[in-house]
């Protein structure tokens, strides 16, 4: 099922600038409005306002939450705000604060706390730090500029995300070493279970790292600044940004774009039971579900997307456009190229932008463009045109510093890149962001824009001031930032399932009536009804749904046929069986269906094959991937056959080698199952020493690859299989396809050694 909205929380009146949710039923958010608020849920998909905490005397810009424990049964939320403190809340006391943590001397604007209560703070004063027992225990010193995201990624290891555009890792105190990769400030860091981190930033990346900071994955997708990032536990990643959108990403591709009706996405967070939120630049809390009881009602559903077919699009979103260049309406009759296209039609003399969904197989209006070229501009500057482009006067003879401004940008987008064209220190972000929003707000109503200095309040700003409001020659952003490292996407691990999808079901229909007519006089053949069922089916895998539907009378009828036609006749049931379970949980919910189908298909090819891709078929859902992973030693037996690898057949041994590949990515979050992923380093490396075929090659050296990347004990087993010198001898040792990057999986496997 797709993500689809939960409930909206209303009550703050400023930028909800981070949020998190401790339990199912509480949610915590913090503002630019300087207030914290907890939220309790009230059903399914209801929450409301519990208590409010007026403890900053600022923006609050962080927040965290220490678990339940003996002398804090209800836990304890953690807020950090522009105020340069760290306050400690009892969640049921919002009178004040039971600690407030003094050493910051600029915004803390990130904050992670583990279970055992300890605090990682990070702040604009270009330091983190850490706290046990609400003392500071170590600064972490080494940034050039601010940091705007902490982790803890395991016990005494800390990774810090800076406005340099660096990773640091920490480990005691001390930096033992720089990640880079990002080419603009890093903004965000989250924990992926079973791989390592993720970061994203002002550059549009969310890049994939190992716990050793090696990157692992460049997730495509975002359009400007990303804020945040959440993952839950079976490896979903969620990013939120400046272009209006939470991303969902899984298995490495991007599978929904969730759009939001206001500018800035600041804040994305996870749920225990699976559902995430999102705080905007309007001051709403989002929560967003794919649990079909805790969607909203259908009211709500429509006017939120009432609300973002209203909302305007800046151009710079979009891609330059011509509005004389683009279709009219009659443009939307035909469906898109891909899940989330997005198209622009000419309405009139509007511009729209709309959204296709694979799901609903039909296009949605998500906004209107407003400021595509072509149209009525007031101002020009660097060739782009603007709302407004501001004069900001900085001294006698010294020429106004042009700030350009959008109606529909966010005040402090604007105000931010600014201060990094400038060189203009960070602190000034907030009174730029005002002196925006305040002369915006004037040219609008007829008034002239004040030329000034927006960063003092003064009529002029002359350099060489020495009092605290100078800005002085210091360069928030650094002139010794280490050059960042292109990131180039990872083969191993290899996070991505590959189902077989593609089907020809005219043909697939064709045949089967054919062998149907056939088996007239065996009295094999299928009757009326049971044809008529068939035909129901071939509709089903036409059009498919958008979440997995039961179907068992589909599950019964290609069992009957598996089941009834002969060995060389049943094979077109097995290929419908591999795309049912694409889409039905009936497969993956029948007991020992795979290995009742291996047995009955182990001396026949093509249905072994088939019965391959239907294991492979079933990693693409969590059911599925349950019967898998309880029936792997089962299949892989199969799989080891001899049979298979001494003979010719490519079509099944590709489909082995993703059978081997997609439990790979299974066990990458299993590390549990050492005992099983030693085993299998052992096959894989013998069928290595022998298979010639580069496609069938690469897919088994990326399995391989996954279970030395993720157990230390296959990594260790390697050296006793021989890893290296069947690597060296049967893959680098020989000529590569230009299209099949064996040699380059290779590299990183020795590399992983």
């Amino acid at each position: 099922m797709t993500w689809k909205l939960s409930a909206i929380l209303s009550g703050h009146k400023g930028d909800v600038k981070a949020a998190i949710a401790p339990t199912d039923d509480m949610v915590v958010s913090v503002s630019r409005d300087k207030t914290v608020r907890t939220w309790k849920r009230q059903s399914s998909n209801s929450f409301s306002e519990d208590k409010v905490f007026n403890g900053h005397t600022n923006y609050v810009n962080s927040v965290a939450f220490i678990g339940a424990s003996e002398a804090n049964p209800q836990g304890l939320i953690v807020t950090g705000g522009s105020d340069k403190l760290i306050n400690v809340w009892n969640p049921e006391d919002a009178s004040a604060p039971i600690y407030t943590l003094v050493g910051h001397t600029d915004n803390v604007c990130s904050l992670f706390a583990d279970t055992d209560g300890h605090i990682v703070s990070g702040s604009w004063d270009k330091t983190a730090k850490i706290w046990r027992n609400w003392q500071c225990v170590h600064t972490l010193e080494g940034h050039t500029q601010a940091i705007w995201g902490v982790l803890e990624l395991e016990h005494e290891v800390i990774v810090t995300a800076s406005a340099d555009k660096t990773i640091g890792m920490w480990k005691d105190g001390k930096k033992f070493k720089t990640v880079t990769g990002h080419e603009d400030c890093v903004r965000a860091l989250a924990l992926l279970p079973g791989v390592g981190f993720v970061s994203c930033g002002n550059d549009g990346a969310v890049i994939v790292w190992s716990n050793n900071g090696d990157p692992v994955q460049a997730l495509d997708g975002h359009t400007s600044f990303v804020y945040s990032l959440a993952t839950l536990p079976t490896g979903e990643i969620f990013s939120s940004g400046e272009d209006r959108t939470v991303r969902v990403y899984e298995h490495g591709a991007c599978t929904q774009t969730i759009i939001h009706p206001c500018v800035s996405v600041w804040c994305v967070a996870s749920l225990p039971n699976g559902d995430i939120i999102s705080g905007g630049s309007d001051g709403f809390v989002r929560v967003f579900t794919r649990n079909a009881e805790r969607v909203a009602n259908a009211e709500t559903l429509k006017a939120y997307d009432e609300e973002n077919a209203a909302t305007a699009i800046p151009s710079n979103q979009v891609g330059d456009i011509k509005k004389d260049d683009l279709p009219g309406p009659e443009a939307l009759e035909r469906p898109g190229r891909k899940d989330q296209d997005v198209k622009m039609v000419r309405v009139g003399n509007v511009v729209e932008a709309h959204m296709w969904s694979n799901a609903e197989q039909s296009w949605s209006k998500i906004g209107e463009v407003v400021d595509a070229v072509g149209q009525n501009r007031r101002q020009l500057y660097e060739g782009v045109e603007y709302d407004h482009v501001f004069d900001i006067d900085v001294g006698e003879g010294v020429p106004a510093l042009k700030l350009p401004f959008n109606c529909t940008e966010n005040p402090y987008t604007a105000a931010q890149e600014f201060l990094t064209k400038y060189d203009l220190p960070q602190a000034y972000l907030d009174q730029v962001a005002d002196f925006i929003t305040k002369n915006a707000r004037a040219v609008s109503e007829g008034q002239p824009a004040t030329m000034g200095d927006p960063l003092t309040g003064g009529s002029r700003y002359t350099p060489g001031q020495t009092s605290a409001s100078s800005l002085g020659s210091y360069n928030p952003w650094g002139n010794d930032t280490p050059k960042p490292q292109p990131v180039v996407k990872r083969i191993v691990p290899q996070l991505l399932n590959v189902p077989f999808k593609d089907a020809n079901l005219p043909a697939i229909h064709k045949k089967m009536l054919q062998l149907n007519t056939e088996l007239a006089s065996s009295g094999a053949a299928l009757d009326e009804s049971d044809l008529a069922q068939l035909e129901s089916l071939f509709k089903f895998l036409s059009s498919p749904p958008n979440q997995q539907q039961p179907q068992p009378q589909f599950l019964s009828l290609l069992l009957k046929i598996f089941n009834t036609w002969t060995e060389t006749t049943r094979f077109p049931a097995l290929d419908l069986l591999r795309l049912l379970a694409l889409y039905s949980n009936s497969p993956a919910e029948t007991p020992d269906l795979l290995k009742t189908l291996l047995t009955a298909s182990r001396t026949h090819e093509t249905s072994l094959m088939l019965v391959a891709r239907l294991v492979v078929n079933f990693c693409e859902t969590d059911i599925g991937r349950e019967a898998a992973m309880s029936d792997i030693s089962t299949v892989l037996e199969y799989m080891e056959n001899d049979a298979i690898w001494q003979g010719t057949n490519k079509n099944l041994k590709l489909a082995v080698a993703t059978v081997y590949m997609s439990y790979s990515t299974l066990l990458l979050k299993r590390h549990d199952d050492d005992a099983l992923a030693i085993q299998y380093v052992g096959v894989l490396t013998k069928i290595l020493e022998k298979e010639r075929d580069q496609q069938v090659q690469y897919r088994l050296l990326v399995a391989l690859g996954n279970l030395i990347f993720a157990h230390e004990s296959a990594k260790e087993s390697a050296a006793i299989f021989g890893v290296q010198g069947m690597i060296q001898s049967a893959v680098l040792a020989r000529p590569t396809s230009e299209k099949i990057s064996t040699a380059a999986v290779a590299t990183e496997i020795l590399k992983l050694l």
